[in-house]
């Protein structure tokens, strides 16, 4: 849940307004009792959508909880998302264009061959407080596409491939862990999960969370399952096109705090910044997991397949224009929720988000 993008009710697209397409928070809405035609399903927390939306609600009082940690660690009177909390880039004027030649295999409601459709991206730190730009984190990449019925399909991803955390309780376990005393860390993950467990989650946290190279050079990736149409379950990733160094034209040196701003706006002064979008489809339980968000999708179990350009247009993020577009970017929800019914989030992890997400706005909006 570590993309969360949340915004509070009333904003545009805030968590819990069903769009135009379908696009449905309805806790046990299209939940899958058991296996699907192509083999794969989803398990339920206590064994029905009912208990494990009530367990979802007890997650939620506690992200909440962090949220309000975060608040007064920060020493602002400003609330902000529980995590991504630093918008980096925001824009409204990017595009997604399918291929041309896509396979109609994986083809799936507007996502068809040729098919162009506006977004707004909204690049990010992955820190539920404001942190300087050159600090060890990860970084969250949510589109929000308009779609040719007039709704709205949110696409989140973050920078690495896997999350620490293997479900939502673990998740929000290892929140709370980590908003107490530093020094109390260690010693109660390791009376939570054991010594392996433990040695597994601080891994990919520290893997994960380092500093970046700047965001145009980053690959994110939806870590969890989505239901792709008829395509079945897929992963999807954005990974940088024709970005492999520092900009042409090189700015003066930017303040860390705001380097990674500096660097992206460098680069979109000159030209586009594209991102490929590649997914993945669901093989087998054993190789590519649904309910483990932990577990990697290897490409050699289940190959990358390209489906789509994004391409950001060259203009000027830090002028006034640019300034105002990021604000509003930064008011708005992205929510994985935020989609056609076809394009439903699978997964514990996902399901969450449903419930934890529309917790953590009301916070928001509320303080």
């Amino acid at each position: 849940m570590t993309d969360s993008h949340d915004a509070p009710p009333g904003a545009p697209d805030a968590p819990g307004a069903p769009d135009a397409q379908g696009a449905h928070d309805t806790p046990g809405a299209h939940d899958t009792p058991g296996a699907t035609p192509g083999g794969w399903r989803e398990i339920h927390h206590g064994g029905s959508p009912e208990a494990e939306e009530a367990h979802f609600r007890a997650l939620a009082d506690v992200v909440v909880d962090v949220q309000r940690t975060n608040k007064r660690k920060s020493g602002s009177q400003v609330s902000r998302r529980t995590f991504h909390a630093k918008i980096v880039v925001g824009v409204d004027n990017a595009e997604l264009a399918f291929r041309t030649d896509l396979p109609a295999d994986l083809c799936a409601g507007d996502f068809t061959a040729g098919a162009r459709l506006p977004a707004i991206v909204r690049l990010s730190n992955a820190s539920g407080t404001v942190r300087p730009d050159d600090s060890p984190d990860l970084r969250g990449a949510a589109l929000k596409l308009n779609l040719p019925g007039g709704g709205r399909h949110d696409l989140l991803m973050t920078s690495y491939p896997v999350s620490h955390a293997r479900d939502a309780t673990q998740f929000v376990e290892i929140a709370r862990i980590g908003a107490g005393p530093k020094p109390l860390v260690l010693p109660r993950m390791l009376a939570k999960f054991g010594p392996s467990e433990t040695a597994r989650v601080l891994r990919n946290l520290r893997r994960a969370n380092r500093p970046s190279p700047g965001l145009a050079l980053e690959s994110y990736w939806s870590r969890g399952a989505v239901l792709w149409g008829g395509v079945g379950p897929v992963r999807f990733r954005l990974s940088p096109l024709a970005a492999l160094g520092p900009p042409d034209s090189p700015a003066p040196p930017p303040d860390p705090a705001d380097s990674l701003q500096a660097d992206f706006a460098t680069r979109l002064s000159d030209s586009s910044v594209r991102f490929a979008l590649h997914i993945q489809r669901y093989v087998s339980e054993r190789l590519t997991p649904i309910e483990d968000g932990a577990v990697e999708w290897k490409e050699s179990d289940s190959p990358w397949l390209g489906v789509a350009t994004l391409t950001i247009p060259a203009q000027n993020t830090l002028g006034p224009n640019g300034l105002a577009t990021r604000d509003h970017v930064d008011t708005l929800a992205f929510n994985p929720w935020h989609a056609p019914a076809d394009f439903r989030p699978l997964g514990n992890l996902n399901r969450a988000r449903r419930t934890v997400y529309a917790a953590s706005a009301r916070e928001w909006h509320a303080r």
